[in-house]
């Protein structure tokens, strides 16, 4: 630390004196009282005499002179912006003279610091580290930031916010690549509801059940009686067309007989088969008129 008060004092030395005549508002007259100020140690009213010649003055010299304030009183981040803004500027006689001690300057306050870059994102994204705007993508540089963890923001146009935190760590780098999902998403289906009918105090008729189809012993029924006519028919046509005591006529008395009794057999399933199956769909449809009229 002593060495590093030491070195901003020489260094404000080495910058040049000015005619001590200068009037005490000239821009050069304030850099003479902002390094008379280091000298004392007293860094904050050396920062604001740079301040004062730079607003009234902006130069090279006093853009240098105000970083090296800010690294005296540790603000690092300031001061490495100011230092590094300052060093950026081209063609100039007074920063190529005193380049190299900048350099250590500057080297200095970025000890203190991490790096944050933004590798990826759409032109014009806002940047906030927590929630101060630090610039808009592309970055023109890394950001240099205090050590710890911060929270990262950044928005796009049509874009959903990305979020995240971010650990800094000094002389390390830190990089993110955000992904930005489109703010409009897809609309989501609405789920198929079935509609519930209102409660009310009378009870809802039930659905009509479907009357059965004919059974097996309905259709043996109607096969029998059909097959007993007819060879009922076929006995009776022999009878009538053999003699009296002929095979043929015996032969007609036995299919009389068997038909005649498999037709009535039958007859009688399917006529009873048919009537219960009637009868059980006119109690059903009783039973739903009741209910529904009470």
């Amino acid at each position: 630390m002593i060495r590093g008060v030491l070195f901003l004092i020489v260094f404000s030395l080495a910058l040049g004196q000015v005619p001590a005549w200068a009037d005490r508002d000239d821009p050069d007259a304030l850099i003479a009282q902002g390094l008379k100020a280091m000298r004392k140690g007293d860094y904050q009213a050396a920062l604001d005499a740079f301040q004062r010649s730079h607003q009234a003055r902006p130069t090279t010299r006093s853009h240098a002179e105000i970083g090296l304030a800010e690294q005296a009183l540790h603000r690092w981040v300031e001061a490495e912006t100011d230092l590094a803004g300052a060093m950026a500027e081209k063609e100039n006689a007074w920063l190529e003279e005193h380049r190299p001690l900048l350099d250590k300057a500057l080297a200095d306050v970025r000890s203190h610091l991490g790096v944050l870059t933004v590798e990826s994102g759409p032109r014009g994204a806002q940047v906030k580290i927590d929630g101060e705007t630090r610039g808009v993508l592309p970055l023109p540089r890394p950001l240099f930031l205090l050590p710890g963890t911060v929270h990262v923001e950044i928005t796009a146009p049509e874009r959903r916010p990305w979020r995240t935190e971010a650990a800094i760590k000094p002389g390390e780098t830190s990089r993110l690549a955000p992904i930005f999902e489109p703010l409009d998403l897809p609309p989501v289906m609405p789920v198929a509801t079935v509609a519930r009918p209102a409660k009310t105090d009378q009870p809802q008729p039930q659905p009509q059940p479907r009357l059965a189809e004919p059974t097996a012993l309905k259709i043996v029924g109607w096969l029998a009686l059909a097959a007993g006519s007819a060879a009922a028919g076929a006995g009776a046509f022999l009878l009538a067309s053999s003699q009296a005591g002929s095979s043929r006529r015996l032969a007609g008395i036995e299919c009389l007989a068997v038909g005649g009794a498999v037709a009535l057999s039958g007859g009688v399933i399917a006529v009873v088969t048919t009537w219960r199956g009637t009868a059980s769909g006119h109690e059903t449809a009783a039973s739903i008129s009741f209910a529904g009229r009470f």
